[in-house]
């Protein structure tokens, strides 16, 4: 059990976390004191440094920077970097999509521009071609849940990218540069 000492002192009981939090002149709390009753345990995650990773050509106009290939659900994390003017084949995502717009800017030409800072949640099921209408490359961070599939003007699927056809298309890169791959894949 956590308790504040002092008049001026704020008890604040958080789950299994307790904090004691001082009043200042301004009405507002600060936290003087934090106290955790768990053990700090090793966290459970992965790090990769972007700038250590190629671009890979993808489409024409386009290139993609792999961060992360999930083989169990299939998520894809990348960034794409496109060249003023173009555009992506008309796709089809059966999973969901968010697009965070690093620089340039880009439509599906439904009314709105996605520029730099903001954000595009795609809907399952959705069916798109994005158009970059800004004067300099465009790069966009996405996390894709499953493939795309590109699909023909009478909707009839031509190809499918997904963590797997992405991994090919890295190592292929790889090898023809000379690189060594990171293993993308690992968590």
């Amino acid at each position: 059990m956590c308790y504040a000492t002092r008049e001026n002192q704020r008890e604040l009981n958080i789950g299994h976390l307790c904090a004691i939090f001082v009043a200042r002149e301004s009405g507002r709390w600060i936290m003087n004191n934090a106290v955790g009753t768990h053990p700090i345990h090793q966290a459970l995650a992965s790090h990769t440094n972007p700038k250590h990773l190629p671009w890979v050509p993808w489409a024409e106009g386009h290139f993609i920077k792999l961060i992360k290939l999930n083989p169990i659900t299939g998520q894809i994390i990348l960034f794409i970097r496109s060249v003023p003017g173009a555009a992506l084949q008309m796709h089809f995502h059966p999973g969901t999509v968010v697009v965070y717009t690093v620089q340039g800017a880009w439509t599906y030409d439904e009314g709105w521009v996605s520029e730099a800072g903001d954000v595009v949640f795609e809907v399952a099921g959705s069916t798109h071609s994005p158009r970059m209408v800004g004067k300099e490359d465009t790069m966009v961070f996405a996390v894709i849940e499953g493939a795309l599939d590109f699909v023909d003007d009478a909707g009839k699927t031509v190809a499918t990218e997904n963590w797997q056809t992405f991994l090919k298309r890295y190592h292929d890169h790889c090898a023809e540069k000379g690189l060594t791959p990171v293993d993308i894949t690992k968590f």
